[in-house]
């Protein structure tokens, strides 16, 4: 049986990222400049921002305590990670809140405007994806403004709160602070949808359960903050980020385990739950998915002509193009058998067809001319890929599916197919499988 033959990259327009996605971005820029305009003009500062410094003159404690929070907000850049579809999960809103709680919508949305920035903006985003990432900030800055003020003159209205300011204070930060979270997600997820040509619900899957547990506990540190900043001094939320930051780096230790040190990616280790899980909704009926095995063509002579600095480079590269060209609900890993293989899982994949379309398009994307920055040359780097359909009702094994990848795999190299999802050496390769027993992970 001959290798299946596949679409060219072109006849993947629909995987395209939407032709909306621009229009979306530029109106949600049009719309934070108006935001920012109306509330400079229509919503003060409020005093309680002020800086809380002994003797600093009233009329000079308010622009202090902005400039602190603008400073202080920083920080926020430093947990940037970038997620499957090109989302960055960052640590900015805690600051964004608790600057809104304290000094009102207008210093959220300045906030939102300078302490959302991030290395990353200036390395790999073009400038209109930039100042849509700070536009969404502005606009869920000052609706959660807006929504906390409102929440705070209502339970003015509340003779038990009048006589429980700090329980007052603790459900104004917390109103503000999950309505800043969910207008983020309001605006992101049709963005992410736009980007990678998806449906809304499979773009809201993106922010999963780990999200949620983070924006609670990014809470309750914005209250936290916003209520020392008053009670004890401006030293104080310094000194609650730095302890913060120093159970996340504990954290980060673990998830280290389950992640490619060279790469970034997930390893076998973070890989291998998420296979199974694939599995496992398969088996049920749930949703099928599909396992995707890439390896890169002649990646032995890049090594052979660039050295190692030069190899590992590329592998850096295409792991980078890979985790931005997937969807927000995909997985990509690295393998550690062979440094230039990765894995990618495809989920609520309806059939072969749309698999092989989403290959072909993260081949075309792995294609585009490489900078080798250590040797000042481009290059061109080519993929094969073995694919696996996880089907409804399917009983297949992990082990059995990564045999076929890696089966399909090999066979694409052979017949320069690109991209193979069946064969008839599929059930020689399962017995040889059978034959040596449990457990084999990328």
């Amino acid at each position: 049986m001959t290798a299946p033959s596949v679409p060219p990259p072109s006849s993947a327009d629909s995987l395209l990222p939407s032709r909306l996605l621009r229009p979306w971005l530029g109106l949600q820029i049009a719309g934070a400049a108006l935001v920012l305009v109306v509330a400079a003009r229509s919503m003060p500062i409020l005093d309680s921002i002020a800086l809380p410094w002994s003797g600093l003159d009233s009329g000079v404690a308010v622009p202090v305590g902005v400039a602190f929070w603008l400073a202080f907000g920083l920080i926020g850049g430093v947990r940037a990670r970038m997620r499957a579809g090109g989302s960055v999960m960052t640590f900015s809103m805690p600051f964004i809140v608790a600057g809104t709680v304290l000094g009102g919508p207008f210093a959220g949305a300045l906030l939102g405007l300078v302490s959302e920035f991030e290395i990353r903006e200036i390395r790999t985003l073009p400038w209109y994806g930039t100042l849509a990432n700070h536009a969404v900030s502005i606009l869920s800055a000052v609706t959660a403004g807006v929504l906390g003020e409102t929440a705070t003159r209502m339970l003015a209205g509340v003779p038990m709160m009048q006589s429980q300011p700090a329980i007052a204070f603790f459900i104004v930060a917390l109103v503000t602070a999950f309505s800043f979270a969910a207008a983020n997600v309001a605006l992101v997820v049709p963005t992410l949808a736009f980007k990678n040509n998806i449906g809304l619900g499979d773009a809201r899957h993106s922010y999963d359960a780990s999200f949620r547990a983070t924006s609670v506990g990014e809470a309750v540190l914005a209250w936290l903050m916003a209520v020392t900043y008053v009670a004890v001094g401006f030293w104080a939320p310094i000194a609650c980020v730095f302890l913060v930051l120093i159970i996340w780096q504990a954290f980060d230790g673990g998830e280290a385990l389950r992640r490619d040190q060279k790469t970034g990616l997930l390893n076998e280790l973070g890989f291998s739950p998420r296979i199974n899980a694939a599995l496992d909704a398969a088996r049920l009926g749930r949703h099928s998915a599909a396992a995707v095995q890439l390896d890169l063509d002649k990646f032995k002579r890049i090594n052979d002509l660039y050295l190692e600095a030069g190899g590992d480079e590329v592998i850096r590269e295409v792991a980078r193009r890979l985790l931005a060209a997937v969807r927000g609900t995909d997985s990509v890993a690295r393998s550690h058998l062979a440094g230039d293989e990765y894995y990618v899982l495809l989920e609520n994949v309806p059939d072969m067809e749309v698999a092989v379309r989403l290959v072909a398009r993260l081949q075309a994307t792995i294609r585009q001319p490489l900078l080798l920055r250590s040797h000042g040359v481009r290059l061109t780097v080519n993929a094969s890929a073995g694919v696996v359909l996880l089907e409804p009702g399917t009983r297949m094994t992990k082990d059995e599916v990564y045999t076929l990848l890696n089966s399909r795999m090999k066979r694409a190299k052979r017949v320069a197919s690109r991209i193979v999802f069946e064969g008839n050496e599929d059930a020689e390769a399962l017995e040889r499988r059978r034959a040596l027993g449990p457990s084999r992970d990328p």
